[in-house]
């Protein structure tokens, strides 16, 4: 009988070492990969910030902290038109800004420059006003002349002398004071009105001819061209 050959021996599966270069280059291509992906993302955020109303500003406001949040917007290189850095605090607005709009460096003035709006204040009886008038709205504002004024009128043939009259419109409220809270409450309402020089004499005017109605302009409903989303 011939000799039944042995049985070779177990090949048993062992740990990897961190000396085995396999391991070691799979570590770096998986710390290049993260390095490369984060690159790349790194590179397309072209996004930055910039100041950005949180409410209606009327012409005639000084910015103060509630005015102004920061949005990340892609601005595509018009960078240079919108406010980022220092925030604009006690700087003037000289035209109408839109809640969520992007603040452009040329509606603003810096604060003790001349501007071209004056702030009229002006008595408004109780019932005569939207009850929740607020700083930021538009109003059109009406006379309706008193006794002496209708009869110191030349009315044309068949006029009211009597019948109210559109003074301006489209003007701003730069701040309401209702003293007690409540339009309804019986009270005179004080209004300041924003206004270009042009039209003070006409308001001037309107307060000694009669009693005064403020209407006010609904808002627009296109939103903002340009708008950013707030950061936390």
């Amino acid at each position: 009988m011939t000799d039944v050959p042995g049985s070779p021996a177990a090949s048993r599966l062992t740990s990897p070492s961190w000396r085995d270069s396999r391991l070691i280059l799979g570590v770096l291509l998986i710390l290049v990969s993260v390095l490369v992906g984060a690159k790349v993302l790194s590179g397309a955020d072209v996004s930055q910030q910039v100041w950005v109303a949180a409410r209606d500003l009327a012409p005639g406001t000084v910015l103060t902290d509630d005015d102004l949040h920061l949005g990340r917007v892609r601005l595509f290189g018009t960078s240079e038109r919108y406010l980022a850095g220092d925030k604009p605090l006690g700087y003037v607005v000289v035209r109408e800004i839109g809640a969520q709009e992007l603040i452009a460096r040329t509606s603003l003035s810096q604060p003790g420059r001349d501007l071209p709006r004056r702030e009229v204040t002006i008595p408004v009886a109780a019932g005569h006003l939207p009850p929740d008038l607020e700083h930021g709205d538009q109003v059109d504002l009406y006379v309706t002349p008193s006794d002496a004024t209708a009869r110191r009128t030349v009315a044309a043939k068949g006029a009211d002398p009597y019948a109210p009259r559109l003074v301006l419109r489209g003007v701003s409220i730069g701040r309401v004071a209702r003293g007690g809270g409540l339009a309804s409450s019986g009270q005179d309402v004080t209004v300041v009105l924003s206004v270009a020089p042009a039209d003070v004499a006409a308001i001037v005017q309107a307060l000694a001819d009669g009693t005064l109605d403020l209407v006010r302009v609904p808002h627009d409903s296109p939103a903002p061209l340009t708008t950013a989303t707030p950061q936390p």
